[in-house]
């Protein structure tokens, strides 16, 4: 059973609106694939597991269903069972008593426990949900007031134990790779995302004309709908790799990586493909496509010793999110060599 047919087509609506304004914001189909998903199992909670409209959302039944994505359950359908209303309906004509109607459960879904940081997601994409109506309500209602989610949010602690940090390519791993690279492609790939520092997201709507290929610059979309002016390390050589890969294909589209419709290639297509490179060159395990983003921030603040620079480089919102992908072991080991 599809649980969205058993929604309010209110609340579908108010979802439809927020998800064409994300659009409108450059926000990357991925991103809109999750906040529909997300939304949907809300609604599906709370009309029928709370059996309440979404716009009566207050802080305590946010808090039963942090509960509810923390310790799992299942989410049913009343559905009237057809075997007693026969019965009832036989009892009613010859007893001359009204029949009670009576339900059997269907199970509309099932939800896993989620970890610490999946909840976090989860909530934080009803927060700007309930923002977004709060903003577009306040000149002329008083609905969506308040956002029942902030409070409860920060109240989910990150443990240790939750949190798996991303490892570190080492130089000497990403020229294992580099060196059982050999498609023009493939090599771009790797260089945007080892010395551009590219998310994977921001890499499969790079776009031909995002590249100056006279004055060698990239502007370009990031996470979050922001443009970005980048000049980016080895210039020279992504520029290079960029003009042969570009005279070796027709293209149907604008998109740099395309599909044989001229579509961009999905996030769990460029994943599956940077794996497989990354695979085939048996460097350490752990290593994933965000291995290179954190290489990237770790090797330019070995350079430049200027984290703001590299906050700008990666374009973090949060200087203390640059900390944290800067390796520790890595600095350590430069240090020493320094002494």
């Amino acid at each position: 059973m599809n649980p969205i047919q058993e929604l309010n087509l209110e609340h579908l609506e108010l979802m439809d609106a927020y998800l064409h304004n994300l659009s409108r914001l450059n926000k990357s189909e991925h991103t809109l694939i999750n906040y529909r998903s997300d939304l949907i199992k809300f609604f599906t909670w709370i009309e029928h597991h709370e059996k309440s409209r979404f716009s009566k959302t207050n802080g305590e039944m946010i808090g039963r269903y942090k509960e509810f994505l923390a310790s799992g359950g299942t989410v049913y359908r009343n559905a009237p069972n057809s075997d007693r209303n026969i019965f009832n309906w036989f009892k009613s004509v010859f007893k001359k008593v009204h029949p009670k109607q009576r339900f059997e459960k269907s199970v509309l879904f099932l939800q896993d426990p989620m970890s610490v940081g999946s909840r976090r997601r989860h909530l934080s994409s009803l927060k700007n949900f309930f923002q977004y109506l709060k903003e577009v309500n306040e000149d002329h209602s008083e609905k969506f007031s308040k956002n029942p989610v902030k409070s409860k949010i920060h109240a989910i602690s990150l443990k240790d134990i939750d949190v798996t940090p991303t490892k570190m390519l080492s130089r000497e791993e990403f020229k294992a790779i580099e060196e059982k690279t050999f498609r023009t492609k493939e090599r771009l790939m790797l260089y945007l995302l080892y010395y551009g520092g590219l998310r994977l997201s921001e890499l499969c709507h790079l776009k031909i004309s995002n590249f100056d290929r006279v004055a060698k610059i990239m502007t370009f979309t990031r996470k979050g709908g922001s443009i970005h002016t980048l000049v980016i390390q080895k210039e020279d050589l992504i520029f290079k790799n960029l003009e042969f890969f570009l005279g070796q294909h027709q293209f149907k589209s604008d998109f740099l990586f395309q599909n044989k419709i001229g579509k961009a290639y999905s996030l769990k297509t460029f994943y599956n493909q940077i794996m497989k490179i990354i695979l085939r060159a048996e460097v350490s395990v752990g290593i994933s496509p965000h291995s290179f983003r954190k290489s990237c921030a770790t090797n330019l603040y070995i350079r430049t010793k200027d984290l703001l620079f590299v906050r700008d480089y990666l374009n973090h919102a949060d200087a203390k999110i640059t900390q944290s992908y800067i390796d520790k072991a890595t600095l350590s080991k430069n240090m020493k060599r320094l002494h």
